[in-house]
């Protein structure tokens, strides 16, 4: 963090993602958006509005990489309770600071396994944390995987999208991803770790899993400023996408490098665009299996 977030950060400030001509600049285009930036934003829309005959389950997972998990998952939490019509609920079993719920704004996100009761939304509602409209957040342990069956199956019913925030070999996430609809792995933007992403989906293939390949979505996310200048993020972008993945790139965003609640009107622009496109893909995978939708795709897409 930089001197100016630090300083920005302890008056209590969020710090914008895009610099000052750069916001200049879009608030003076924006008038004149082209026709088709107009109709991308439609076509975006109306894939993340997408219905479900039940609710769908997304695990978002670092691969082992130390990705932010959690800061990703508030901005595809946030994005998905913009657009659609029905719940979110967002779970935290990263263990790790800032959590989810700061991410989100909450105070203090209650824990999943202290008498979360899935016997009615209006009762459940009682053991969660409101962080907007349609949006509800909870926290959990990452090695209590019994309290998926027992606690966040019952829950889940209640909400059009769950999206939970983990991390490679915790057992919480391990057992959600046994189960869920789609998965998105946020991954450093490193050739370390796009390297492990190839690994790990030719173990897929190589286990006949290729389904689970193509109800994937990798984010190689650049949490510091060009964090390996010698990754050739479109090559390894093009590599991954060979196994049926879906892959988008997020750029570093000052605003998320701040480390306090993501406030999505403080975003980058191209944060923006890359969200939505990375959550119209999970949400598809998550819908249609191992046929995702296949309309073409805008956003930091590779």
């Amino acid at each position: 963090m930089s001197v100016t977030q630090k300083a920005a950060a302890s008056a209590g400030r969020a710090v914008p993602g895009d610099s000052v001509p750069r916001r200049v600049g879009r608030a003076a285009l924006r008038p004149f958006r082209p026709a088709d930036q107009v109709a991308e934003a439609v076509e975006v829309g109306r894939r993340l509005q997408r219905s479900t005959a039940t609710g769908r389950r997304i695990v978002v997972d670092d691969l082992g990489t130390g990705a932010d998990t959690a800061v990703v998952t508030a901005l595809l939490a946030r994005s998905y309770a913009h657009y659609r019509h029905d719940r979110v609920l967002a779970v935290d079993a990263t263990g790790r600071s800032p959590s989810l719920g700061t991410r989100l704004g909450a105070e203090e996100a209650p824990d999943l396994a202290e008498g979360v009761d899935g016997a009615a939304f209006e009762v459940a509602r009682e053991g969660l944390a409101q962080t907007g409209d349609g949006l509800w957040t909870v926290a959990t342990a990452r090695d209590d995987a019994a309290v998926y069956a027992s606690r966040l199956l019952p829950l889940s019913r209640f909400f059009g999208v769950t999206l939970v925030a983990g991390g490679a070999g915790a057992a919480f996430t391990d057992v959600v991803g046994e189960s869920a609809h789609a998965r998105v792995w946020v991954v450093r933007a490193t050739r370390a770790a796009t390297a492990r992403v190839g690994r790990a989906l030719d173990l897929f293939v190589q286990g006949g899993r290729e389904d689970e390949a193509r109800r994937t979505v990798v984010v190689l996310f650049d949490e510091r400023r060009r964090e390996d200048p010698r990754l050739d993020a479109v090559r390894a972008g093009r590599i991954v996408a060979e196994s049926g993945a879906g892959v988008v790139r997020l750029a570093h965003d000052r605003h998320l490098a701040q480390g306090g609640e993501v406030r999505t009107r403080r975003i980058a622009e191209a944060t923006h665009r890359t969200i939505l496109d990375a959550a119209a893909e999970a949400l598809n995978r998550a819908v249609d299996g191992d046929h995702p939708y296949s309309e073409t795709r805008k956003g930091e897409r590779l």
